[in-house]
């Protein structure tokens, strides 16, 4: 027996070594001296029967690593978000549900954010122990503004169940968002989920591009004092496939965002082919953008744009006098007095009113100092105001009072923390984990957010730029476990040096080996 335990270990030994040997030949690794600049190189081998130098041998390219099982659960969770876009309970509410396919199509994908929410939960309950240090940020503070909003839709409003839908559905929202980053490497997983929902964004920017010789007059209304091109895309009458038919802001919110995200695409380094179809895009969206007319949507491009020419610090100085030029040339060609023209509608003055907007945003007020602690639940504007509140500022205060809409707002103040911090001055080596799209869109939202209610209720826009929050969050954990781990291994250098100077520090030369590190016995 034990000769038998004897020759299995032989062959054991054997197998694990040989490969060591083969590959120490092949590869040919550097010794200590060489990489301390002590050695000397050795001379390159000639072929045999020639005079040149062998070649060296070519690197192995990496493979792209695939996609991983949590990045798929995250666009999976995050695209049964989106199948519940546009629809509500109105459709399994009435007498004659389903009436129609179209009918029942509509009112079971009504369900789908909350079975994403669900599903969510699940997964939280499995990854747990990571839960609590991601509930202190921005992501908690949110969930908080959605929970106290569920419970005054419960005690505040008198229509629960439609405020407690949409309530379930915000929180859905950042459930998905909770069990994405319970995983050890969150950041690759947001990204993934990021270009998802911006090629969702940018293939409803070219649907309802496609759509408008279709659908006449349900797409546009035709006007001299709309816009420069005699009309306005998309103005909310009507159906489009049992469907409300979209504004011509939700329009240029699509178009805006695609359009940011293509100008990044076109400027970002890449292969020849990309960066046309990028361009492409581009000039498609910012056509949809300027034939939507919305003039919160066109002022709120231009900054994110501005936003992406200074990202990029390779290039900054170089865009921004690029930028400086192009802009002297339009006011030459007098393109600054035709544009605003365009963003006043042919009226030549600016409307301070912003379209009644300042009246919706008085009357707002004086709800909210009628429950300011928690608010009166979610869609109250449309309950108690009869009308759309058009401020996510207010509109939270208005939903979830000082204490849940107090929490968003604050978890808004730490992202755009975050961002600056990291976009801006204290950019990672790794530039991809810092796109230029990504601060541009979320202040593209921002802007947007003083006339359109965007972040405080389940909408597009949120959809569209809600990942950034747990991206952000995720971008700074990665750049401080990059300190702490560069801060133990100066730590352990400067312990090696010490070490390595009590060894060299005996009397004569001698290295000191006594056990008490002190050149001498007991």
């Amino acid at each position: 027996m034990f000769s038998t335990l004897v020759a299995s270990f032989a062959v054991w030994d054997y197998a694990r070594i040989q490969p060591l040997k083969i590959c120490a030949k092949t590869m040919r690794l550097p010794s200590p001296e060489s990489e301390t600049g002590v050695g000397v190189a050795n001379p390159l081998r000639l072929k045999r029967g020639r005079g040149k130098s062998a070649a060296p041998p070519k690197p192995l390219v990496k493979p792209s690593p695939p996609i991983g099982k949590n990045a798929i659960i995250a666009m999976g969770l995050w695209l049964l978000l989106w199948m519940g876009y546009n629809t509500s309970l109105a459709y399994v509410e009435k007498p004659n549900f389903p009436s129609d396919a179209m009918d029942l199509f509509h009112g079971v994908r009504a369900f789908f954010p909350i079975l994403a929410g669900w599903i969510a939960l699940v997964l939280i309950f499995s990854r747990s122990k990571r839960l609590f240090t991601w509930v202190m940020g921005p992501l908690g503070l949110v969930g908080l503004y959605s929970v106290v909003g569920i419970v005054s839709s419960v005690t505040q409003t008198y229509e629960p169940s439609d405020a407690l839908y949409y309530g379930f559905n915000y929180l859905a929202i950042v459930l998905v968002l909770f069990a994405i980053v319970l995983v050890d490497h969150p950041l690759p997983d947001l990204m993934k989920v990021l270009k998802l929902t911006w090629v969702v964004g940018t293939i409803f920017t070219l649907s309802l591009l496609g759509a408008i010789p279709f659908l006449g007059l349900k797409a546009s209304v035709s006007t001299d004092e709309s816009s420069r091109v005699g009309m306005q895309m998309y103005n909310g009458q009507g159906a489009v496939m049992g469907m409300a038919s979209t504004r011509n802001t939700g329009f240029a919110r699509y178009a805006a965002i695609s359009a940011l995200v293509a100008l990044a695409g076109t400027l970002r380094k890449g292969k020849p082919v990309y960066r046309i179809i990028w361009g492409a895009v581009l000039l498609t969206s910012v056509y949809a953008l300027y034939i939507a007319n919305g003039r919160t949507e066109i002022f709120s491009f231009v900054c994110g744009m501005m936003i992406i020419l200074v990202a990029e610090k390779a290039t900054r100085t170089v865009n921004i006098l690029i930028s400086i030029a192009a802009a002297v040339l339009l006011g030459i060609r007098g393109f600054y007095s035709a544009f605003f023209l365009y963003f006043t509608r042919k009226s030549g003055h600016v409307d301070l009113t912003m379209t009644g907007r300042t009246v919706t945003w008085d009357e707002g007020w004086n709800l909210f100092l009628k429950s300011p602690f928690v608010g009166f639940g979610f869609q109250a504007d449309r309950y108690f105001l009869r009308q759309h509140m058009h401020n996510a500022f207010l509109h939270v205060l208005v939903q979830s009072g000082i204490l849940g809409g107090g929490a968003i707002l604050i978890a808004l103040g730490i992202v755009w923390f975050y961002m600056i911090r990291y976009f801006f001055f204290r950019q990672p080596a790794d530039k991809s984990l810092i796109p230029a799209e990504i601060p541009a869109v979320f202040l593209f939202v921002t802007i947007s957010s003083i006339t359109e209610s965007t972040f405080a209720y389940f909408s597009a826009a949120w959809l569209l730029s809600a990942p950034i929050l747990a991206y952000t969050m995720a971008l700074d954990r990665h750049m401080r476990a990059l300190k702490a781990k560069e801060i133990r291994e100066k730590i352990q250098r400067h312990a090696l040096a010490r070490r390595a100077s009590r060894i060299q520090g005996g009397p004569g030369g001698v290295p000191d080996i006594s056990p008490l590190g002190t050149g001498g016995g007991l």
